[in-house]
């Protein structure tokens, strides 16, 4: 499902802008291996799974929680009770998603965020200092309270 709405994303930002051209050096498909805080040694959501892909000059990332509770087939989000409908929402919403273009400059990938699973993230930038390590994208990142991130993702064959 993760893979189908990204590949729909990218197809959507993708198509008819005229930038099949554009090639980078990280473009490819890759899975999520960890977040950690560099600081602490800490990893958020460990139990998370992702999906990122780079291409043609644009990317689309999800990740999200494998676990989270899903509806059996026929059964409806309305049909629970309050507290369970809260509850599932919750837990869903526990996600982080974003597209639009993007471009490589020396040792740093730069995000413009189009769409974004945060409203108030559509329209910002992220330049995020990277190293390639043994088939893994590492991202850099800091956090306004000053804690420092390191983001590892896989290359998909």
């Amino acid at each position: 499902m993760t893979a189908r709405i990204l590949l729909g994303l990218w197809c959507f930002f993708s198509i008819g802008t005229g930038s099949a051209q554009i090639v980078t050096p990280l473009d490819g498909v890759y899975e999520r291996v960890s977040l950690t805080n560099t600081s602490t040694g800490n990893q958020l959501d460990a139990g998370q799974k992702g999906l990122m892909i780079i291409a043609h000059g644009y990317y689309s990332m999800m990740t999200i929680n494998p676990d989270r509770p899903k509806l059996e087939r026929g059964q409806r989000m309305e049909d629970l009770p309050e507290a369970e409908q809260i509850t599932f929402m919750k837990a869903w919403l526990e996600m982080n998603g974003h597209t639009g273009p993007c471009e490589v400059k020396a040792d740093t990938l730069i995000w413009y965020r189009h769409l974004s699973e945060n409203p108030r993230e559509v329209g910002t930038t992220s330049r995020l200092p990277y190293t390639l390590k043994d088939g893994q994208l590492i991202l850099h990142f800091n956090l306004a309270n000053g804690s420092r991130w390191e983001w590892v993702w896989r290359k998909v064959k």
